[in-house]
């Protein structure tokens, strides 16, 4: 394994992160609204991404929207360096024995994989930020305190609640955003003779982007739903799962609330897959630099 796709894919998303944090917030602010199963949450408060951003801002402040980063930075440090760490090694590996960037299914699987490994060893990170991020803050949550009291309440299962959903979630972005930056620059670069500068990267970022949105947003909808849940409550209707938890949302609020926060999520994803690809295009550069490498892991 090359321990530097690791560290350098760990480094840029947590630099991603940090740029596009209140977006994110945004997206689950959205939602999580209108959802008949918890009376806290039916009213609908947020009209769109913009709405968002101005109401949290006046009514709690600004660095409301960063509520929960120091679980979002945890998170892409592990999730970020496993999900890239895995993917870029791998086809490293790959590409050494003869194998092509131009297939795509072998892309995808690998994406698939590499996205599922690291949200199914992460999830409990992912939960604590959704909860910090989902509703308002009165206190910073401190990281050990808030995982000692939500397995207070629900045990292992508490903290590992959404696992699935979110695997989910992270097979669909992860078979489609990686594989299809990787496949696009492959396409511009060797197949139409573009330069493998930043302009090139950031039209890959931003297809990569859109592609998983687009298929993603559905999964990414029930884990943000399910994770925020407080299941030790009864008075709510705790959802059973993605497939329960699709069809309530269907049933209640219609088919397009199941791409709820789409807009916000591709605002999102959008400065956060440049920043990231960016930053780890340069430390491709670098690591070239300072190894005098002909090639990269990249």
């Amino acid at each position: 394994m090359h321990l530097e796709a690791f560290l350098y894919g760990g480094v840029s998303a947590v630099l991603a992160e940090l740029a596009s944090y209140p977006i994110d917030t945004c997206k689950i602010r959205l939602q999580v609204q209108g959802q008949v199963t918890d009376d806290a949450l039916t009213a609908i408060k947020y009209r769109g991404t913009l709405h968002t951003l101005m109401s949290v801002c006046s009514e709690e402040g600004f660095f409301s929207l960063y509520n929960g980063f120091r679980f979002a930075a945890l998170r892409q440090a592990t999730y970020g360096t496993l999900r890239f760490g895995i993917f870029f090694s791998i086809k490293r590996m790959w590409n050494d024995r003869g194998g092509t960037d131009k297939n795509l299914p072998f892309l995808i699987a690998l994406g698939t994989t590499a996205g599922v490994t690291a949200s199914i060893l992460t999830t409990p990170i992912d939960r604590m930020k959704v909860l910090s991020q989902s509703t308002a803050q009165t206190r910073k949550r401190k990281i050990v305190n808030t995982f000692k009291k939500t397995h207070s309440k629900g045990g292992i299962s508490g903290l590992y609640q959404g696992i699935w959903p979110n695997a989910k979630r992270a097979a669909a972005v992860n078979g489609a955003e990686i594989p299809c930056y990787v496949f696009v620059k492959d396409f511009l670069t060797n197949t139409l003779g573009l330069e493998d500068n930043m302009l090139t990267q950031f039209y890959c970022a931003v297809t990569a982007s859109a592609v998983g949105i687009c298929i993603s947003q559905p999964f990414d909808t029930a884990k943000t739903r399910i994770m925020q849940q407080k299941t030790h409550r009864t008075d709510i209707r705790v959802y059973e799962g993605f497939f329960d938890m699709c069809r309530l949302t269907i049933s209640n609020e219609g088919r397009r609330a199941l791409w709820k926060g789409a807009f916000p999520a591709w605002c999102r994803n959008g400065p956060w897959n440049i920043v990231f690809y960016l930053v780890m295009e340069r430390f491709r550069k670098f690591d070239q630099w300072a190894n005098q490498r002909d090639h990269s892991y990249f």
